[in-house]
């Protein structure tokens, strides 16, 4: 067959259905239907057989952006059974379109009394055999992003505007949107547009922007980490703000004791919470002495006995009887996999026990954190020799224009942890204060060559500005990044200054030296500038995830006068 002559074919099939609209009987569209599906199926399958990776990376964006399209459609056919009222259908012509014999002329016959379903609901779930809440998320994620039904039968725009825009463009992440548009629909009154009495939506932040409105810029612009992590955020502050419950408590509750697991639940303020987050970001460090002990498996055999239970003469040969080989040097038991973890036996050739002195053996993050945790409280009561522990700290952002404003300004830890009024005015009250204005007190900001690594003060003043790691959407912790001298290497003669230095992380370092991504300065801010596979427009950007300043930042209100008290 030429294939010129059948990709003009697949072309004009393509605009055909479009050019002659009305002409296409109900049947013929959806015989048009399965054969794409049928195409695409055959496509995928041939696709699969090459096993070639630059066609499988060119036609997983051709699946995603079917999958974006299948998911509007999900919601856009369910929103048009809802108002057709397809549920009311008679029985005998659900029979024939299941059947496939409907011939799809003059108007649908419908039940002369009980419907079949009561509702569209209903029907979407026994027609394609769906769990009924399924079927019925998406008749409302289709209010939401689609558009609704008025009493009349007809079509009303969606509840969120922005959102549904979005949402048809395919730019964002369908699955994303509709959960955002699911959560923003619980902060706004009952919808009443089948009442007819449509009710504006009313969520505003502080300065009177729509959230939906926002929330929609931030899907659009932000990368899929930071937007969700932004929504999250600022739902959260909405909530606190208009919340009539009063917070819990805060405390270290003691819960229940399982099979020898004893439980606990820790409520904080912000304050609090930010040693606790700092501890937790160290703990995964593998470049810091307290980072690797807290990857160790804390195991009791291998606690050092106290000198009291050491004996003076040798095991009677009684005792010495007791252990039998094949639980000695890796024997048959310690090597056995243990199903209830799922972990097989050691294949190094040691004993199934991790030694207590190897770095390499690892413990899962959430036991990770508690290792890191208890060495920190035990730190006071520990002798020489012992094992790195954690330091935690507790670094808030804030413009020095809060300073005068401490009635209402809010400061930010180095890990994001909001720190609300009350409490960033206590711990201005009872902290031991450095200023923190950069550059101030005789902190050294560039020391030229004298040292190859930014510590200290320099450190500080960068992450100040960048506050993790400035790739767009990279969420490595502040306390993991590193330090790169984009400007010009060490190696080839750069200084060590806070001008030279990027906050990145291990990954987003290694790629600017390979030349994967780039690092250009933009009136003093670090910009990213990502492959143009990633990012055609080639736009320098900085991350957003852990509230890096940009360009144009300024605190509220930073040019009015009056501001610094008299």
């Amino acid at each position: 067959m030429n294939i010129s002559a059948f990709s003009n074919a697949l072309h004009i099939l393509c605009a055909t259905p479009l050019h002659l609209g009305a002409e296409l009987t109900g049947a013929m569209l959806l015989r048009l239907a399965d054969m794409c599906l049928q195409l695409f199926t055959a496509i995928g399958e041939l696709v699969h057989r090459e096993a070639d990776p630059r066609l499988s990376l060119g036609f997983v964006q051709l699946v995603e952006d079917f999958a974006r399209r299948v998911h509007r459609e999900q919601l856009a056919t369910a929103l048009d059974l809802e108002i057709t009222g397809a549920n009311a259908l008679s029985l005998e012509v659900l029979d024939q379109i299941k059947a496939g014999t409907s011939d799809f002329d003059g108007e649908a016959e419908r039940c002369s009394g009980k419907p079949c379903y009561r509702s569209a609901e209903d029907l979407i779930a026994s027609w394609l055999n769906l769990n009924y809440f399924t079927a019925a998320g998406r008749i409302s994620d289709a209010h939401l992003l689609v558009g609704r039904r008025t009493a009349q039968g007809t079509r009303a725009p969606a509840r969120m505007p922005h959102l549904a825009e979005l949402y048809a463009s395919g730019a964002a992440d369908p699955d994303q949107l509709a959960a955002t548009a699911r959560k923003l629909a619980k902060l706004e009154p009952k919808d009443q547009i089948f009442e007819g009495t449509p009710i504006e939506l009313q969520a505003r932040n502080d300065d009177g922007e729509l959230l939906e409105e926002r929330f929609a810029r931030f899907l659009d612009t932000l990368g899929p980490r930071s937007a969700r992590k932004q929504v999250n955020t600022e739902l959260a502050s909405y909530r606190d703000k208009h919340s009539e419950e009063l917070p819990p408590p805060r405390g270290l509750f003691v819960g229940p004791v399982k099979q020898g697991v004893h439980e606990f639940k820790l409520r904080t303020n912000a304050a609090q919470a930010q040693i606790l987050h700092s501890i937790i970001a160290q703990s995964a460090s593998r470049r810091t002495q307290a980072g690797k002990e807290a990857r160790k498996e804390q195991q009791p055999d291998t606690v050092p006995v106290p000198d009291w239970l050491k004996a003076d003469a040798p095991l009677p040969e009684w005792a010495q009887a007791q252990d039998s080989s094949e639980h000695v040097d890796g024997g048959a038991a310690d090597q056995q996999a243990d199903p209830e973890d799922g972990q097989g036996p050691q294949s190094c050739g040691n004993s199934g026990a991790a030694d207590a002195n190897d770095s390499d053996a690892e413990v899962d993050p959430a036991l990770r954190k508690l290792n890191a945790l208890m060495a920190v409280l035990g730190t006071s009561s520990a002798g020489p020799g012992s094992a790195k522990c954690i330091t935690p700290q507790v670094v808030v952002y804030m413009w020095l224009h809060d300073l005068y404003h401490l009635s209402s300004s809010h400061g930010i830890t180095s890990n994001a942890v909001d720190i609300p009024p009350g409490e960033l005015r206590r711990i201005l009250a009872e902290a031991n204060i450095i200023p923190i204005v950069l550059g101030g007190n005789s902190q050294p900001l560039d020391v030229g060559r004298s040292q190859r690594f930014h510590t200290g003060a320099i450190r500080t003043a960068i992450m100040a500005r960048d506050r993790g790691c400035i790739v767009p959407d990279c969420t490595t912790p502040p306390d993991q990044v590193e330090i790169d001298h984009y400007q010009r290497d060490w190696a080839d003669g750069g200084i060590t200054s806070v001008a030279s230095g990027a906050a990145m992380c291990t990954d987003g370092h290694h790629s600017r030296h390979v030349g994967h991504i780039r690092v250009v300065d933009i009136d003093g801010l670090p910009h990213v500038i990502l492959p143009p596979h990633i990012d055609p427009e080639q736009i320098p950007r900085r991350n957003t995830y852990w509230g890096g300043l940009q360009l144009g930042d300024a605190p509220p209100d930073s040019d009015a006068a009056g501001d610094e008290p008299a």
